[in-house]
């Protein structure tokens, strides 16, 4: 997110701003904002400030949507991906995600909430710096198998990763089996 500041120049740093934003055919605004950010930058490397955590270029889909919804319209390959990531999470949390029940992918809340925090457990093995964001994770995790073990189920119905049923990979739909809320 940016954020505007409203700065005051001396004169003369305000008239050299102006120069050399005229050379570089930029707006004053824009150039004091880059130099800003390179000063930042400087702090980080001489160990001044933490270092700002590089914004992935992937983390918007081309049509504005958060990767971790499906594009507008479908899509095979991130069904593909996120059902893999999926799996993964469940693999290195099967005890947190025990109570995951079959056909979760029909309720679109779920859904979200499953594949929201894959991709974020996918981000913070990627790129993750800020180890605050891992208790982050490992907090919202224990939420949400609170909130599927109160959802019930049992485990006999319980999801057993493996290849994507027919009902994802050619079309996720949205059925209701369930209600649940991510406490935040």
């Amino acid at each position: 997110m940016s954020r505007k500041y409203q700065v005051t120049l001396p004169g003369p740093a305000s008239e050299q701003l102006n120069r050399l934003a005229s050379d570089s055919e930029l707006r004053p605004s824009t150039l004091a904002g880059q130099m800003v950010c390179a000063e930042l930058a400087r702090a980080a490397a001489d160990g001044a400030v933490r270092p700002l955590r590089q914004v992935p270029t992937s983390a918007r889909a081309p049509d504005g949507r958060a990767p971790w919804l499906e594009p507008y319209g479908g899509d095979p390959a991130w069904r593909s991906e996120m059902w893999g990531q999926v799996v993964a999470l469940h693999g290195r949390y099967p005890r947190a995600l025990s109570w995951l029940q079959e056909g979760w992918w029909g309720d679109e809340e779920l859904t979200e909430i499953v594949c929201a925090l894959a991709y974020w457990r996918a981000e913070l093995d990627d790129a993750g710096s800020d180890s605050r964001e891992e208790i982050a994770f490992h907090l919202q995790l224990r939420d949400i198998s609170q909130l599927l073990r109160q959802a019930g189920g049992g485990v006999t119905n319980a999801w057993r990763p493996g290849a994507p049923p027919e009902a994802w990979s050619t079309h996720h739909q949205a059925h209701s089996v369930g209600n649940l809320r991510c406490a935040q």
